[in-house]
């Protein structure tokens, strides 16, 4: 059985979708017969840099007679081309040819006539998988290449390529598409199937595959083997996403202030089956939907001003580090209580509830003292002839010791080294701890730290007061108390 996105590949420059820039280029060369010898296709995967190369090969290699823009796609040439049985056309990875004796290998085949075209193609994937060797064995064809002959270098990451090399290529960045872009060319796919398809649940796969129509042809193959119709329902169920309507219950709950109620609404989304992370992840996406409509595009709106909305978003982000720790719901309630408080400020007091077990967040602005300001009082006492009061050091006000200014200024006093190991960890700080969280992928510093934890508890006291102490948490998950 032939994948979607096999026999969904355009057969002329026409059908190509979302690469304009590139389409007119090549189109225009080929009708003035001003093909190069030399291309290089840089850009994200699945946007048709290796389409627009076997296509770009079908018009160096087409039998009509008539000069037209791109391929026809009818001829021999075309359809063999097409089909990847064409003898003047072969395509190579680079990650499996890298080597020098690879390229001392295709330079020797460089040299032959096209058997059945006009000219011999070669297709290298994965360019910038080539070794630097290798690389150089190249760049001599490249500067004299025989007649006949044409490269087209394809890459994800053309900054690995040699200068040399891509200073001899004619250089064609490739973009992601737009989800309408990939929208439309679905819809054609599952009218030519024979698919109903809701308009939401195709918007859902343009929006996952992230501007890869590589993606969203696979994805739609998915979805195509649930039925002859295609529900937002289906899809969601297909892709493994939660249900869009719960999200945007759990978006508007926090928005409104109500935790119990989120946390009641992540806790049935949990025991679906769907992990914090994902759940965190998708309420992002929904946030960030709410604040372009608030900008006035289309999708989800929320009455919350996008500002706090933003502020929301970033709290969402900043907690993400928890699940590398742990992924259970504790780690999600308590990134959503701290989104939550980003739109307010407020602290958080739990409060057991009997008949779920989850934390309750309640307002505690009525029980705070109000804040005095220094400046306010000098003001004050000079207007009536009153003793100056005296203003507290820098160091002992209330911003000075807020948990993140603290924490600043430890790193801050760090000597250079102890401060390199310090930088990956994520800091949490209480008004008498500092725990300091490290990944899987930070190990190295986590055990750099344990070995000068004695020097950074110096460092602690003398910052932030005696009073503090040291908690490293590891890969592990296991809290070292200092």
């Amino acid at each position: 059985m032939v994948a979607i996105y096999q026999h969904a590949r355009p057969a002329n420059f026409n059908q190509l979708i979302g690469q304009d820039h590139v389409r007119d280029v090549l189109a225009a060369a080929t009708e003035k017969g001003r093909l190069g010898h030399a291309y290089l296709f840089s850009g994200p995967r699945g946007v048709g840099k290796t389409t627009t190369a076997r296509l770009l090969a079908m018009a160096a290699n087409c039998g009509t007679s008539i000069k037209t823009k791109g391929p026809c796609g009818t001829c021999d040439g075309c359809l063999s081309v097409q089909s990847g049985n064409h003898p003047d056309v072969t395509e190579l990875d680079a990650a499996s040819n890298n080597s020098v004796e690879d390229v001392r290998d295709l330079r020797e085949k460089i040299g032959l006539t096209p058997l059945l075209g006009h000219t011999r193609v070669w297709i290298l994937d994965e360019a910038h998988m080539l070794s630097k060797a290798a690389a150089n064995a190249l760049l001599k064809t490249l500067e004299e290449p025989p007649p006949g002959l044409m490269f087209i270098l394809a890459t994800t990451e053309p900054e690995k390529l040699p200068a040399t090399i891509v200073s001899r290529c004619q250089h064609f960045r490739f973009r992601r598409l737009s989800e309408p872009e990939i929208t439309s060319k679905l819809v054609r796919l599952c009218a030519e199937a024979g698919i109903q398809a809701s308009e939401q649940a195709l918007n859902l796969v343009s929006r996952s595959a992230d501007g890869a129509m590589r993606d969203a042809e696979s994805l739609l193959e998915r979805l195509l083997a649930m039925g002859k119709q295609i529900s937002i329902e289906v899809a969601e169920q297909a892709l493994g996403l939660p249900p869009r309507d719960l999200l945007e219950t759990l978006a508007s709950h926090i928005t409104n202030g109500d935790l119990k109620k989120a946390m009641v609404t992540a806790d049935l989304l949990y025991r679906d089956g769907y992990s914090p992370r994902t759940i965190c992840h998708n309420l992002g996406k929904i946030i960030r939907e709410a604040i372009h409509s608030a900008w006035g595009e289309k999708g989800f709106s929320l009455s919350t001003p996008p500002n706090d909305l933003l502020r929301l978003l970033h709290a969402l982000d900043d907690e993400d580090y928890r699940f590398t720790q742990s992924e259970d719901m504790y780690s999600c309630e308590v990134a959503l209580i701290k989104a939550a408080n980003a739109l307010t400020g407020n602290t958080p007091l739990p409060l057991t509830d009997s008949a779920t077990g989850l934390s309750q967040v309640s307002s505690s602005e009525s029980n705070l003292p109000e804040s005095v300001d220094p400046a306010a009082e000098v003001h004050h006492a000079l207007s009536n002839n009153s003793p100056v009061p005296t203003i507290p050091p820098l160091s002992q006000t209330e911003n000075t010791n807020s948990p993140a200014r603290i924490w600043e200024k430890v790193k801050g006093e760090a000597a250079a080294q102890l401060k390199a190991f310090l930088i990956p960890a994520k800091a949490e700080v209480t008004s008498k701890n500092i725990t300091l969280f490290y990944s899987e992928t930070h190990r190295f510093h986590y055990d750099r730290i344990t070995e000068r934890v004695g020097e950074l508890e110096q460092l602690v006291h003398s910052v932030a007061g005696p009073e503090y102490s040291i908690t490293l948490s590891g890969p592990e998950k296991i809290l070292k108390k200092v």
